[in-house]
């Protein structure tokens, strides 16, 4: 194989096979096919990073399902303290230490859950434009020298996403570009509505059709082309020690994100030069809903917790308890059953996975034969998307992330409690 430069300056990968021309048992000539095989080489390297992502993926994605359950004491028990000391105590900087630390590994572990296509989220219409002003406003730590450059299209069309996950996203985009820069460069960040019609990228061929283009670039020292061949794999890094090392999660996450929300990513950078990062992401026409997002409002209503992790058990009870709520807990779907055969709740709260007996989605299923008219949630670190689906199909409501806090187990508590009580209202 060897390579050679074509006339419109790009590079092509050809490979040659010749064999002898014999004539009364001497070679007489040659005969050869010369093939250019760019595109076959190209396909195969994206299958066999596809299938390095995968393996990577479902090792994480299982480790950080354990860490979530060993992680909801250390991110709920903080508050509780708190509020059994007065304001001036002298262990409350300790407790604030405990939770900053433990919010940033709840932060890693949501990477590993993500990039191992197990953290499961809702999606709804969002404009994109709304998230970038978020992650933009939430930077604290912009060097003074450097000038960001939001270029945003005020007609810019929703896209069904999880808007987490696309924060996530933004977030590790500009982190790296900010790590890129240095005194006098750019960073601009620009939507824009964008129809392609089957253009082929660095990592795929983006089909044709409408999209949300999501462009974040900058004017920094650049990514050698050796280098970004692997910037989307799982733990690569070039951040060293005299930083803040990576965790070589960032890259690989947006990838998997960019996968669950059915879009595309491309790269180009030049060393010295700058680098830019494309992203497509399939519109929707259907509108955003303006909500109040993570309203802690609690309750009289009656609930059953089902999870087979004693932890999560005792930390889901305490903090709806301190919301008001009637709670009791089983640690089975078996056991919810009984329960609800002698006592109804107004909402039940399930684990997708129990491995011990029947999941979630089953336990739901079993309790609307005794109730028609139950309602249920989600508390998942990840599930089978099939199995999740089929429940959702059935009724059940929001997911709620493991590991919980008050705020995202309060508001679809709340949520769905409302939405019961609206239906039940008789049409005048």
């Amino acid at each position: 194989m060897s390579r050679f430069y074509l006339k419109n300056g790009t590079i092509a990968d050809i490979e040659v096979n010749a064999v002898p021309i014999y004539k009364e048992d001497k070679i007489v000539g040659s005969q050869g096919i010369i093939r250019d095989i760019t595109e076959t080489k190209r396909l195969r390297e994206l299958e066999s990073r596809a299938q390095r992502l995968e393996t990577a993926g479902q090792i994480a994605g299982q480790v950080a399902h354990d860490f979530n359950n060993l992680l909801a004491p250390l991110l709920a028990y903080p508050d509780f303290i708190r509020e059994e000391l007065p304001e001036d105590h002298s262990a409350i900087p300790f407790l604030n230490d405990i939770e900053t630390a433990a919010a940033q590994i709840a932060e890693i572990n949501q990477q590993l859950l993500t990039l191992g296509r197990r953290g499961h989220y809702s999606q709804e219409p969002i404009n994109l434009n709304d998230v970038v002003n978020d992650v933009i406003r939430g930077f604290t730590f912009w060097p003074e020298s450097v000038n960001c450059v939001p270029d945003l299209d005020n007609e810019l069309m929703n896209i069904m996403a999880g808007r987490a996950q696309i924060h996530r996203v933004l977030s590790n985009l500009v982190h790296n570009a900010i790590d890129a820069v240095d005194d006098g460069d750019q960073i601009t960040v620009r939507t824009e509505n964008y129809y392609v019609d089957n253009v082929s990228v660095k990592y795929g061929r983006v089909p044709k059709g409408e999209y949300v283009k999501l462009t974040v670039s900058d004017t920094g020292c650049g990514i050698s082309p050796e280098v970004l061949q692997k910037v989307f794999d799982p733990f690569f890094t070039c951040k060293t020690t005299d930083k803040k090392r990576g965790s070589g999660l960032g890259l690989s996450v947006v990838d998997a994100v960019l996968k669950d929300h059915h879009g595309f990513i491309d790269a180009k950078s030049k060393v010295g030069e700058g680098t830019s990062f494309y992203l497509y992401f399939p519109i929707t026409r259907e509108v955003a809903e303006d909500c109040n997002r993570g309203r802690i409002v609690g309750g009289t209503e009656t609930l059953l917790i089902v999870d087979d992790d004693i932890i999560q058990r005792e930390v889901s009870s305490k903090l709806l308890q301190r919301l008001g709520y009637d709670v009791q807990t089983v640690q089975s779907g078996e056991e919810a059953i009984e329960f609800l055969k002698k006592t109804p709740r107004d909402l039940l709260i399930l684990d997708m996975i129990m491995p011990c007996g029947i999941d979630g989605t089953e336990t739901f299923q079993r309790a609307l034969e005794i109730r028609p008219n139950q309602r249920a949630i989600i508390v998942s670190g990840f599930a089978e998307g099939d199995r999740v689906q089929m429940a959702m199909d059935m009724g059940a409501g929001a997911f709620v992330r493991k590991p919980l806090t008050r705020n995202s187990i309060a508001a679809a508590v709340r949520t769905e409690l409302d939405k019961a009580a609206e239906t039940s209202i008789p049409a005048n």
